[in-house]
């Protein structure tokens, strides 16, 4: 389990350093852009002789000007991105940004050159916000056009140098749209990739609690089933071995009866547990009724001294095996307990058969215990009282000293 926590651990770092990659890679890219436009912006100026002929305080605020242009649509469009919830952040960087460019503009206006190639940038960056949000800012930048290189033209010319300059920034919108979808969608299959290992990890790890919880469950299975089978055996064995002991010299031809009905008992137990390491303990009820199988109990408990009266009331349909199972089970785990601990004459067993339910009820009339003081030997009635639960049934106990033990339990059909 460890190496497959290390395995998709490492997978999922991965993938993370690649979209952290990629982000990192498309901010490089937008900054790369923003670069190379800028450049390409100021390269006729810097090779334009009527540049270098401008008073040296106009040629240092247009470099000035560049250079915030340059910082800002850069590192400064970074930091926005950081605080991008902080409202006036946005403004902020835009507002530089408009003021910067339209400086440039006006300051180069009768230089010629490509200066104007630095709207598009801004008109980029500005669809990380709402399409309207790039319509005011696209408005806004051709405005800055028309106002610094326009102003002069007739209408006509006026119209058709808007209509080119606005198709250029049409272009870089569409084209940059595509890209940033194109880079968010990688993103986020690369996210939903962390997603599913993720997921089929605590897949794995429900699969393999799954498989203990299974394995628990079985232990116990079996471990109630060897106590149920073998101590059932075990115990009415004892039972006819201390009874032939008590009259091997007064009584020997009862004696050798009880000796061989333990015997026969003994043969029982030993093919039930041959049977049970082969197939995993096969249902005692497998070929007869459970009122036959309690009236077999019943016969073994008289046998072995006990008064028993058993009484069956209700419609004796077939019911579901598991049910069956767990109320043969608890009388026989009630008659061993009552042999083994309960020094009783008596012991009564009821089953009621209802529409809704079957209740069980066995007691009888011996020393009774101390429900406040119950011990660990009571593993049995545990053992039973899993098996009621696990039924969505209930078990419920009365007992005290000197007053006998009795159980009730109620499953649904």
């Amino acid at each position: 389990m460890s190496n497959q926590t290390e395995i998709t651990t490492h997978a999922n770092k991965s993938v993370a350093e690649q979209i952290e990659s990629n982000d990192r890679f498309t901010g490089l890219g937008v900054n790369m852009v923003v670069i190379v436009l800028s450049i390409v912006a100021l390269m006729p100026l810097l090779l334009s002789s009527r540049f270098w002929d401008l008073p040296g305080w106009h040629i240092g605020v247009v470099l000035l000007l560049w250079t915030i242009y340059v910082v800002n649509g850069t590192a400064g469009m970074m930091l926005h991105e950081r605080y991008i919830e902080r409202w006036y952040v946005l403004y902020l960087y835009f507002g530089v940004q408009l003021i910067v460019t339209a400086g440039l503009l006006f300051l180069t206006r009768d230089l010629g050159g490509a200066i104007w190639v630095m709207i598009l940038p801004v008109a980029a960056q500005s669809l990380a916000y709402s399409w309207a949000f790039t319509a005011v800012i696209s408005l806004i930048l051709l405005g800055l056009i028309w106002l610094a290189y326009l102003g002069g033209q007739s209408f006509q010319d006026t119209i058709l140098d808007l209509l080119s300059i606005g198709a250029s920034m049409l272009f870089t919108l569409i084209f940059t749209s595509i890209a940033v979808r194109e880079s968010a969608a990688r993103s986020q299959v690369q996210r939903l990739a962390i997603d599913l290992r993720q997921a089929n990890h605590r897949l794995a790890e429900y699969a393999a609690q799954a498989e203990e919880l299974a394995t628990m469950r079985e232990r116990n299975r079996v471990a109630r089933e060897i106590h149920d089978n073998l101590g059932h055996y075990l115990t009415v064995v004892n039972v006819q071995i201390e009874a032939a002991k008590t009259i091997m010299r007064t009584q020997p031809e009862k004696a050798q009866d009880a000796l061989d009905k333990a015997q026969n008992l003994t043969q029982e137990g030993l093919a039930a547990v041959r049977h049970s390491v082969s197939a995993l303990r096969e249902s005692p009820l497998a070929n007869q009724t459970l009122a036959e199988a309690l009236g077999q109990l019943a016969k073994e408990a008289r046998e072995s001294g006990l008064v028993t009266e058993l009484l069956i009331t209700g419609e004796t349909a077939e019911r579901d095996p598991k049910v069956e199972l767990t109320l043969y089970r608890a009388v026989q785990e009630g008659l061993t307990n009552v042999r083994k601990h309960a020094r009783a004459s008596r012991v009564d067993i009821t089953l009621s058969y209802g529409p809704q339910e079957t209740v069980l009820t066995l007691q009888d009339n011996g020393l009774g215990a101390d429900l406040a003081h119950k011990s660990s030997s009571s593993f049995g009635l545990v053992g039973i009282e899993e098996r009621v639960n696990l039924l969505n049934g209930r078990m419920h106990i009365t007992t005290a000293p000197h007053q006998g033990f009795q159980f009730t339990i109620t499953l649904p059909h």
